[in-house]
């Protein structure tokens, strides 16, 4: 089952679960670009906004993460007023098991369902209190039009718990020590931003690559 602790070690091999700590205080990091590149190439990413973006913004999170929470009500004021951007949500499940069991499910909902639906079972997860676990993930993606049967076996394969392990391998590549992390051009900013510095930050690597800097 999605919230069986046998299963969650078996397919992450336990590599996620001293993860990164939950973080308000935003750090900034040059990237190499090498790797910061290869996010576009992640499996399991959830790309939402304009299809031919000058700007992509990268947010690295766990369901489990209460500054993730706040960041994602800025997804749909972000993409609707800027329709050049790209938004892109990266299953980060550095917080324990009832984080990885949640990705598990997200990460095979997304499988069967377009962005814009994911997007609701993004919102609809952060509006859960308490935590977050496999459970109660499973329960809200089958309101969300979900097949129970589907997610649990897609969920619990080993397919799912390597594009998991994937993402948390980048995360970890890119230096990244915290909820939510976020990623722009060779930009790592880990740490929680507001409505207003994902705008500024967007705008200055917009400018940025204008002037080809």
């Amino acid at each position: 089952m999605i919230v069986s602790r046998r299963n969650v070690l078996l397919g992450l091999g336990g590599a996620m679960l001293a993860g990164p700590a939950r973080a308000a205080v935003p750090e900034f990091q040059r990237l190499a670009s090498e790797i910061a590149n290869t996010a576009a190439d992640l499996p399991g990413i959830v790309r939402l906004g304009s299809k031919s973006a000058d700007v992509t913004l990268y947010e690295f999170f766990d369901y489990n993460c209460p500054y993730c929470k706040h960041s994602s009500r800025d997804v749909r004021p972000l993409i609707k007023g800027d329709k050049n951007l790209a938004y892109v949500l990266v299953n980060y499940a550095v917080l324990g098991i009832p984080s990885i069991a949640a990705t598990k499910v997200a990460l095979a909902y997304g499988e069967k369902h377009t962005p814009q639906q994911y997007l609701r079972l993004h919102e609809a997860l952060f509006k859960l209190h308490g935590p977050v676990d496999g459970l109660r993930a499973l329960g809200v993606a089958v309101k969300l039009g979900g097949d129970r049967k589907a997610l649990e076996t897609r969920g619990d394969s080993p397919e799912i718990g390597q594009i998991a392990l994937a993402a948390a391998r980048l995360g970890e590549s890119l230096g990244f020590q915290a909820t939510p992390s976020y990623l722009a051009g060779a930009e790592g900013h880990g740490g929680y931003l507001d409505l207003a510095t994902k705008r500024e930050l967007i705008a200055n690597l917009r400018a940025c690559e204008k002037a080809n800097c």
